[in-house]
């Protein structure tokens, strides 16, 4: 049996086009070699599980499992549940809106083994539409939009205060539950992802963002079961509180 090197966590609620596009990814496009060494851990957070997601991912290396969230998206909860789960050597928290370009995903796996020390990321391309035809990925890739982490103001952000920022980073999972997994203060979006970087990476590794990563981000409209406006601002308060105080 072959062992498994990557596990990623997808974290999922009442987004159903986007996972229907993934799983297709998954059933269409990925690699038979990547499907070898892969599990995919889909945690769904909602009020009650969804039944048509279990026939839609048979055949495939996903674990689905459910945890009873009536509330805001409580999303670095689900990634510590996977993160208890997980068995590969190496793990990414993979978004349900992301779809990888070509081989990225593959690519990143090897450039996350090369060194130890290195923490490999990506870039996303944004764009109009929530779910893809695989066969038009060169045009819709011609036509998406650079993220907002990479406009101007952002990347101020990213090499003047060094805050740090990119897409799916695959994380050795030892040092992962070294470092406490996600926080979970962070409820809701946004700052989790930073926080995590920071903590992880501490004084003796380095970031790398490649832009032979590229994954595509589809279109949705803000879920206020998510972005709360309320949460946001507790997040983005408690991230640089730690900053100030804890990271590096």
């Amino acid at each position: 049996m072959t062992e498994i090197q990557l596990s990623l966590i997808i974290t999922y609620r009442q987004r159903e086009h986007h996972l229907r596009t993934q799983l297709g990814w998954w059933k269409t496009q990925a690699s038979k070699s990547l499907l070898s060494i892969c599990e995919i851990i889909l945690i769904e957070l909602d009020r009650v599980p969804s039944p048509w997601i279990i026939p839609e991912i048979a055949n495939l290396p996903i674990s689905y499992n459910y945890l009873p969230c009536a509330g805001t998206f409580h999303k670095t909860k689900a990634l510590n549940l996977g993160l208890s789960m997980a068995q590969g050597q190496y793990i990414a928290a993979f978004d349900v809106d992301l779809i990888p370009y070509q081989d990225t995903l593959d690519r990143h796996l090897k450039m996350a083994q090369l060194s130890t020390q290195m923490l490999v990321t990506g870039y996303r391309m944004m764009c109009d539409t929530h779910n893809l035809d695989f066969g038009q990925n060169s045009a819709i890739m011609e036509q998406s939009e650079v993220a907002p982490e990479d406009m101007p103001t952002a990347l101020f952000k990213h090499l003047i205060r060094r805050e740090r920022f990119g897409v799916s980073p695959i994380f050795q999972r030892q040092h992962l539950i070294e470092v406490g997994g996600w926080d979970e203060t962070f409820i809701g979006w946004g700052a989790e992802d930073q926080d995590i970087l920071e903590r992880y990476l501490g004084e003796d590794r380095y970031f790398c963002r490649s832009p032979e990563l590229v994954y595509l981000h589809l279109a949705h409209k803000p879920d206020r079961n998510w972005s709360e406006s309320r949460w946001i601002e507790q997040n983005r308060q408690h991230y640089y509180t730690k900053r100030l105080s804890n990271y590096p």
